[in-house]
């Protein structure tokens, strides 16, 4: 798996705008044999969805760099139906500082919605 630190990456190295999320709050994804995981949406992008994940969550143990993946995502409209999508792990990035230290960015492109 590849892992990066934020604070080792400090140069932004993503083509796309950024934004906080207020259209999605949050991301589900069952994978075989596991219970579903809910994970709330820290950034997005036109292309793509950065989620955060607790350091220690199993779930980082089932997940890898390069792995396709169908996603739930929920919106914080609750009137909003939710919205399926396929998307590909293009990275796994310890967060080092801050308000989310001891957690992990996981960053998706999206494949298919």
């Amino acid at each position: 798996m590849i892992e990066k630190t934020l604070t080792e990456n400090r140069a932004e190295r993503r083509s796309e705008i950024r934004e906080n999320s207020e259209k999605m709050q949050s991301l589900e994804l069952k994978l075989p044999n596991l219970p579903i995981y809910v994970f709330k949406v820290k950034d997005t992008s036109s292309n793509g969805i950065c989620f955060l994940v607790k350091g220690d969550s199993d779930i980082l143990n089932h997940i890898q760099v390069g792995q396709v993946l169908n996603m739930r995502c929920h919106a914080e409209d609750i009137t909003k139906p939710s919205e399926v999508f396929i998307s590909k792990i293009k990275h796994i990035t310890k967060i080092d500082k801050g308000p989310y230290e001891n957690h992990q960015v996981v960053g998706l492109m999206i494949l298919e919605k």
